[in-house]
């Protein structure tokens, strides 16, 4: 295998990787939550960062595991920057300059949502950091799938590429608005999050696959 072909693979599977430990940090953050217990729809994906029990914005939040959940945002952050400045040679001129940048930007952002909780006294840095990693994460998977051409990857993924981060700013939309009141608060967060989520596992797997065919 080529230092070049070498670079792909690992660029591909920081992506995958990222993806996976998240949700599965995620989860078991979650697990460990009993009193209340953890309500995916309403609570938000930061409430699982907190460390001592509270009430806080009206939400009871007590995450015995915060640690977890605090460690898979700092990973998220440094596998997804990771990925995309090995990947970054598939993309041409500006787009090239888009892509590593938003991937720099949603990093900054979800690395400071791992080091200042929500209820940290630098609350600014946690609220800042989360918009930071939402919006420009779906805005490095809507400039993947807008360039699937020249990745030489098929039509089929440019289109779920750019449907993902739409329907997921759509979703963080729905939560700035309130529509639905506060009882799934936490569902339209994760439309948000998750979009990001199935985008790098699905570009890693995609990139791993094309590499294999030409072989």
């Amino acid at each position: 295998m080529t230092r070049f072909s070498t670079r792909r693979v690992l660029g591909a599977l920081a992506f995958i990787l990222s993806g996976i430990q998240y949700v599965g940090l995620e989860a078991i953050a979650a697990s460990a939550w009993k009193n209340p217990p953890y309500d995916y729809l309403a609570n938000y994906i930061s409430d699982l960062g907190v460390s001592q029990a509270q009430i806080y914005d009206g939400r009871d939040v007590n995450s015995p595991l915060a640690w977890v959940m605090n460690t898979g945002f700092v990973l998220e952050g440094l596998l997804f920057l990771a990925g995309a400045l090995l990947l970054a040679d598939l993309f041409v001129g500006r787009r090239r300059a888009l892509f590593v940048s938003f991937a720099i930007l949603h990093a900054v952002g979800i690395v400071l949502v791992g080091f200042f909780d929500e209820t940290s006294t630098v609350s600014l840095a946690h609220v800042g950091g989360a918009y930071l990693s939402i919006v420009f994460g779906n805005l490095v998977a809507l400039v993947a799938g807008l360039s699937w051409k020249c990745l030489k990857l098929p039509r089929w993924f440019g289109v779920v590429s750019v449907a993902l981060p739409v329907l997921g700013l759509l979703s963080e939309g729905m939560l700035l608005l309130s529509l639905t009141g506060e009882s799934l608060d936490g569902l339209w967060e994760r439309g948000g999050v998750y979009s990001i989520t199935a985008w790098q596992i699905l570009f890693g797997t995609t990139v791993l696959a094309s590499l294999r065919r030409l072989r």
